[in-house]
């Protein structure tokens, strides 16, 4: 497997984003936003590793299917878009009209509006989970910092990419991602004088913009699991107002 890194910590984003993606805003369904977790909101401006559009989708068993993964992108999700999803890989369709029921306003609705109500959320929820057919790669974002400089390896370790560690969805139900080859990610090669600079730059909080391929899928007694590996990522600065690329890397 070939590792090519572009560094571009120098200059501002330029690139126009290479797929796409479907921004999805955080919903009731909430988001977390610790290093490590998925993070909602606009993806930077020259997200790696390209994409296109994706849908949102169900199910429970363990699939080893591979012809349920399909090759679409599912962009910057929300926890419901990434439930519904993980139910279509795991091989079952999701309680929509349950989970509609629970909705606030259909909770608090009249006799009158309340079976109107119940149907309209009902259809809005089919069509999430519609939209997560063909799906087989995800492409979101996580907040990481930066280790102390390793000046024996001469680099930076990203501690969103620890080793092990899991990126949590907290939908309907908890959906965790289980990567791989994060150990290919972890750290981050450069010269004492850029890191420095970068140091400097980032006061060593960074945003990651991360594209995996789907694996697989299961049931777990914590919840549902995908498995995927990195395709491609990329690190930004988290500095507001002056988003731009550090650098970019590929793993295919």
């Amino acid at each position: 497997m070939t590792r090519v890194h572009i560094q571009h910590w120098r200059m501002p984003l330029l690139i126009a984003a290479l797929l796409a993606c479907t921004t999805c805003g955080k919903g009731a369904e909430g988001s977390a936003q610790e290093a490590g977790t998925a993070v909602y909101g606009a993806p930077p401006n020259n997200p790696p590793g390209g994409a296109g559009n994706a849908k949102a989708a169900a199910s429970l068993q363990p699939n080893t299917d591979p012809g349920s993964i399909g090759d679409a992108v599912l962009a910057y999700p929300d926890d419901m878009q990434v439930t519904m999803l993980a139910y279509r890989l795991t091989g079952r369709t999701p309680p929509l009209s349950d989970w509609a029921a629970e909705e606030y306003k259909v909770r608090r609705a009249d006799e009158f509006s309340r079976a109107p109500l119940l149907q309209e959320e009902t259809t809005r929820l089919a069509a999430i989970y519609e939209a997560t057919e063909n799906v087989g790669y995800l492409q979101y974002r996580l907040n990481s910092q930066l280790s102390q400089y390793d000046s024996a390896k001469g680099g930076y370790y990203l501690t969103a990419f620890t080793p092990g560690q899991q990126t949590t969805f907290s939908g309907r139900e908890q959906v965790s991602l289980l990567i791989d080859n994060m150990k290919e990610a972890y750290f981050w090669p450069l010269e004492p004088d850029d890191a420095r600079d970068i140091l400097a730059q980032t006061s060593r909080n960074v945003s990651l913009d991360v594209k995996i391929r789907i694996t697989g899928s299961e049931r777990r007694s914590s919840g549902l699991l995908i498995k995927g590996q990195i395709t491609d990522y990329g690190i930004y600065s988290q500095r507001y107002n002056d988003e731009r690329v550090l650098a970019q890397f590929s793993l295919d």
